[in-house]
């Protein structure tokens, strides 16, 4: 059975979890303001005049565009509840229920949904009413390093906030657990997810390390010699890890640093992360400043030593291998071709295959974008989705 989904949501997080769904196979309605849509549409950057993340978040969605003042409203709200598995609402409780989209209101016409909440900052404590940007969460969970300049606070330059995205997942992964409570006869099911934990619990190593030891989680760049980052003769950059026995053995090796070196080391836990005091980072970087980025690479994946260039995305997202694993799907909208992301994830049924080997596997997860359908019109599936759900168009009088 595909799974039906109603998204109510706006911004970030609520349709990032529909898209995901949609990915694996959900039928997804929007229902969205007439005008300006769930915000994504009208927001920069733009693609010929259209936000360009609502050409990601939205892509595979059908849309309904209703204005939540209109009289038509609650038999819409009532009809899509009783359509949809899964109800997805990204606002306040408060304004939820003023909309008539609260758990308890949709109960009455659906006792079998799953309903799924995305919050700001939780259902309660202090700053559960606190109005919510994306930012903002990620702030109050500590993940936003303060870079000054001129005596002025800024987010480092590169930031990207991680909790709107991160609660759109974790409410995906909410939403297929209820689907399964629900359908072993549990009933109905509400889900909940914050922005806010969702950025906190991103942290879980500094969090739990912090927890149980009063210290913080060790920084990359302190692990020593054995993990870290080299500049190599074209000034492209490579990281390493040969942290294990075998691996470090075969490292010297391949960089020449000879038996002495090759015989260094605690192997007592299993690792040894080498010294940043003692040399030995001095020693790796003389060797690998001998030789571009892309032979120290190839070289010593050659020996199967833990090695990769240190990439920017634009570089990572146009390799052969993103193509190889489908990284990117292109769509027609409005005339022109539209690259977005495909999901990292893919499902295949075994009927589906011509066999179980690696190549058939590989090329199932590979065309995991090929049937993903253009992100809508404010308002192009209307029509369709009213008669769909029991109810005549918005204008017909009769």
């Amino acid at each position: 059975m595909t799974p039906k989904v109603a998204d109510f949501s706006t911004h970030f997080s609520g349709p990032f979890a529909s898209r995901q769904l949609s990915d694996l196979g959900a039928d997804v309605i929007k229902i969205e303001h007439p005008d300006r849509g769930d915000g994504n549409q009208s927001a920069p950057p733009y693609v010929d005049g259209v936000g360009v993340h609502h050409l990601y978040l939205n892509s595979g969605a059908r849309s309904l565009a209703i204005d939540p003042r209109s009289p038509e409203w609650p038999g819409v709200v009532a009809a899509i509840s009783k359509w949809a598995d899964v109800v997805i609402v990204g606002r306040r409780p408060v304004t939820a229920e003023r909309l008539g989209i609260d758990f308890a209101s949709l109960l009455r016409h659906n006792e079998n949904l799953v309903y799924c909440l995305i919050s700001g900052y939780g259902l309660d404590g202090e700053w559960a009413d606190y109005a919510a940007h994306g930012l903002n969460m990620d702030a109050l969970a500590g993940a936003v390093p303060v870079e000054w300049e001129k005596d002025r606070p800024l987010p480092p330059r590169n930031y990207r906030s991680t909790g709107t995205t991160l609660a759109g997942l974790n409410a995906a992964v909410g939403i297929l657990a209820a689907l399964l409570r629900r359908d072993r006869g549990l009933g109905a099911q509400f889900v909940h997810v914050s922005i806010w934990e969702s950025a906190l619990s991103w942290q879980w190593r500094d969090l739990t390390t912090f927890a149980n030891t009063g210290e913080p989680w060790q920084q990359y760049r302190e692990l020593g010699s054995r993990y870290s980052m080299y500049r190599a003769l074209d000034d492209g950059v490579i990281l390493v890890c040969p942290i294990e026995r075998h691996f470090w053995e075969r490292f010297c090796d391949v960089v020449g640093l000879g038996a002495e070196a090759k015989s260094r080391g605690n192997w007592t836990n299993g690792e040894d992360f080498g010294t940043t005091d003692g040399g030995e980072q001095e020693e790796v970087q003389q060797r690998i400043a001998t030789r571009p980025r892309d032979e120290w690479v190839r070289l010593l994946a050659a020996a199967d030593v833990p090695v990769a260039p240190v990439l920017e995305w634009p570089e990572s997202m146009s390799s052969g291998h993103a193509r190889a694993n489908g990284l990117m799907t292109t769509y027609k909208y409005r005339e022109r071709a539209v690259d977005v992301p495909t999901s990292p994830v893919s499902v295949t049924s075994a009927a589906d295959l011509a066999d179980f080997e690696l190549g058939s596997l590989s090329a199932a997860h590979r065309e995991k974008g090929a049937s993903l359908s253009a992100a809508p019109e404010i308002g192009e599936h209307t029509e369709e989705v009213l008669k769909e759900i029991g109810l005549k168009p918005f204008d017909d009088e009769t």
